[in-house]
């Protein structure tokens, strides 16, 4: 697993540790040993030595082997300057303590490389001119997303609503999650398997239908994977939505207050324009880290993917209200974020290096400006700020967040950009 098999990530030394230093420090710990013995028909930190050593003495001369060699090895790395990432694995090929012990030792190291030239790489920058009828469309899908559905006479079309009855069948037996009553469905929301609701398109209310449907090969039920079923449908009702009125309840509904429609657009527009420069920033950031992460090529160690992946994992089991220390193998294999891993942890690296060797030091304006800008999107920005500068650790993240941007603007700077005019939908598309 994570390319442990791979030779040339795995670095060898071997050395030697020495008889003297580890009788010394066996004796030390067998008279420690002695000191806090509670031995049954010895006084306690009276028995003998020769029955501590009886006890206790191969479980010690371990110890001292491990910590004496563990001990030698960074002391070898630290004087020739070895990165060493994640733990080594140390071999002694003696456990006899009277001998000196020869040692074989295995571990991965940072990996070292050389930047490419910024001036080598082709950048699309991605950037939208906001216009009227973007803002006209915008405000009728939320009047659309805060209106009211209201029961028509009629057949069901695309976008319309539909309240149905239904049971599902699987070899002539109805399956568990597969009746319904009153259940609404948007039509062409693509909630349901492929097939269900175009299946519910020209029936009114009243109306009954049999659907004869696969479920699809990746299904999440294991027992519904592919299978053919039948649905016996029952339209109750047909529903369209009636669009909101334009008005303060609407405006305040929408996380826009305003007191008029043109105010309602004029602060609509606004932040549509912050929308789009923040997506617009976060798109040429990811275009300008996939280009960094593709021109610079070399080993990632096996270690830190290991480690990042756990932390991908365990990030997802929070998410998901799972407690990450009773996470069981096969519910989240770790295989399944190798690839994720690996990126993150090779961007990581190169961002860390174009940071050490341009020189990128904090900038407190631009982290400011970045905990204004998110401010924004709280209904208490204050409070907001005042969290952040309290927490050292979203406090850190942001700092990492504006070292990113200054390294997007040195490498937009140096970079050939070529310039990306998309529509507003396209652009939002990205988010």
């Amino acid at each position: 697993m994570f390319g442990f098999g791979k030779k040339e990530k795995v670095k060898k030394l071997k050395f030697k540790i020495l008889s003297s230093l580890m009788t010394e420090e066996y004796q030390k710990k067998l008279s420690q040993e002695q000191a806090s013995s509670d031995l049954k028909g010895y006084r306690k930190g009276k028995a003998p030595l020769d029955v501590i050593e009886k006890f206790y003495g191969e479980q010690l001369r371990a110890r001292v082997i491990y910590e004496t060699m563990t001990n030698e090895f960074y002391k070898i790395v630290t004087e020739k300057k070895i990165s060493v990432v994640g733990q080594p694995a140390l071999n002694p090929l003696s456990m006899d303590i009277s001998k000196d012990i020869n040692v074989e030792a295995s571990y991965e190291i940072y990996p070292e490389f050389e930047l490419k030239k910024f001036s080598t790489l082709k950048i699309k920058k991605p950037i939208c001119d906001l216009m009227d009828e973007d803002i006209n469309n915008t405000v009728e899908k939320m009047q659309t997303r805060f209106g009211k559905l209201d029961k028509v006479e009629k057949e069901i079309e695309e976008g319309n609503f539909a309240k149905i009855n239904f049971e599902g069948f699987l070899d002539n037996e109805k399956f568990e999650g597969g009746t319904a009553q009153d259940y609404l469905i948007e039509i062409g929301s693509k909630n349901m398997i492929p097939g269900f609701e175009e299946g519910l398109i020209g029936l009114k209310s009243g109306d009954k239908k049999d659907l004869n449907l696969n479920f699809p090969d990746d299904y999440h039920a294991e027992n519904l994977k592919g299978k053919e079923t039948l649905f016996k449908i029952e339209v109750i009702e047909v529903l369209e939505t009636k669009p909101a009125e334009l008005n303060e309840d609407f405006f305040n509904q929408a996380g826009i207050p305003s007191k008029t429609e043109e105010e309602f657009k004029n602060n609509l527009k606004a932040q549509l324009e912050r929308d789009l420069e923040i997506t617009g920033k976060r798109k040429l950031k990811e275009r300008i880290f996939d280009a960094i992460e593709q021109q610079n090529s070399f080993e990632i160690p096996s270690a830190m993917v290991l480690a990042e992946a756990k932390n991908l994992r365990n990030s997802s089991a929070q998410q998901m209200g799972m407690d990450p220390a009773k996470l069981k193998d096969d519910e989240f294999p770790l295989e399944t974020f190798e690839e994720n891993a690996t990126k993150r942890v090779k961007l990581g690296v190169i961002l860390n290096k174009i940071i050490e060797e341009r020189k990128i030091e904090k900038n407190d304006d631009l982290i400011k400006e970045l905990i204004e800008e998110r401010a924004t999107g709280f209904k208490d920005p204050e409070q907001y700020k005042q969290w952040i500068f309290g927490n050292q650790e979203q406090l850190k993240n942001i700092e990492s967040i504006a070292l990113e941007e200054q390294v997007t603007e040195l490498i937009s700077s140096e970079a050939k950009c070529e310039i990306e005019k998309l529509s507003f939908e396209e652009m939002m598309s990205m988010s």
